[in-house]
């Protein structure tokens, strides 16, 4: 599938502002043997500034810039053409010592003992996969959606005290549960795509969590937050990392006496293959 991306972020101030430093990590993951492939990608900040870029620890493309004169608002629009794959990523046999990277605790990813006691029940399955999925399962069954109750900054023991949340929250808490069990799991950022219908609506970015199956089946990809479980041509994988923290879309500081008002638009659509 052939996907296209507008990704608009704007920062507004109620007062001038005379120093801004920002990371954007919202270019499409197309190595690392990840089956999709970026078409193109475009990334507009406005105002103007020069645009660099680096590849952090966990292979994500970082986009960064300064802006030093003084404004009021500051617009990032990334564009990106995607050809999507199935939700497997291809394992690097080099790269086993980063398998250690997502088997402990982090900033978002806690065991607590409400984590612990929720793994217990997976136990009795003795393949990777299917430990996996039955996770994912009881997740997806488990936790109802709910925008508004959590935030940004929510851990997955917030989440497994409330039991409810929203994306993010759901792949934190997998992650945690599989961790916990000794399986290496990663957090991914993205987007995924709703169909036609959707096309016309502003949506959100989306987030779900890659587990370690082993050197013959790699990396897979689940989503504890639709019914679907495992992911397929309808994502698009931007970043990968131990959590959220790890690729945050966008993030960065400013310089004066002022309040910040953000506001992100997300529109996925299909790209005519003709």
């Amino acid at each position: 599938m052939k996907l296209k991306v507008e990704h608009i972020t704007m920062f507004e101030y109620d007062a001038p502002i005379y120093e801004t430093s920002t990371e954007v990590r919202l270019f499409p993951t197309d190595n690392h043997g990840s089956p999709q492939r970026c078409l193109s990608f475009t990334l507009l900040i406005d105002p103007g500034a020069n645009i660099f870029h680096y590849t952090d620890y966990y292979g994500n493309v970082v986009h960064h810039f300064n802006l030093l004169q003084i404004h009021k608002k500051v617009g990032i629009t990334a564009t990106s053409i995607v050809e999507t794959g199935p939700g497997e990523v291809v394992a690097d046999p080099d790269e086993e010592i980063m398998l250690y990277e997502f088997l402990g605790e982090s900033k978002y990813v806690h065991f607590d003992p409400a984590v612990r006691q929720f793994a217990n029940q997976f136990a009795e399955h003795e393949a990777v996969y299917n430990k996996a999925e039955a996770i994912c399962r009881r997740i997806n069954q488990a936790f109802v959606y709910e925008p508004g109750v959590t935030d940004v900054y929510s851990t997955s023991a917030v989440v497994m005290a409330l039991g409810r949340g929203v994306c993010q929250d759901f792949a934190h808490v997998m992650i945690a549960v599989c961790r916990s069990l000794g399986l290496p799991t990663r957090y991914i950022s993205g987007y995924l795509y709703g169909g036609p219908q959707t096309e016309e609506h502003d949506r959100a970015s989306h987030a779900w969590c890659e587990v370690y199956c082993g050197p013959e089946k790699g990396w897979i990809a689940f989503d504890p937050t639709h019914d679907t479980l495992l992911v397929d041509g309808r994502y698009i994988r931007i970043g990968s990392g131990r959590d959220y923290a790890d690729v945050s879309p966008v993030r960065g500081t400013f310089k004066g006496n002022a309040k910040e008002n953000l506001k992100v638009t997300v529109r996925v659509t299909a790209v005519n293959n003709d």
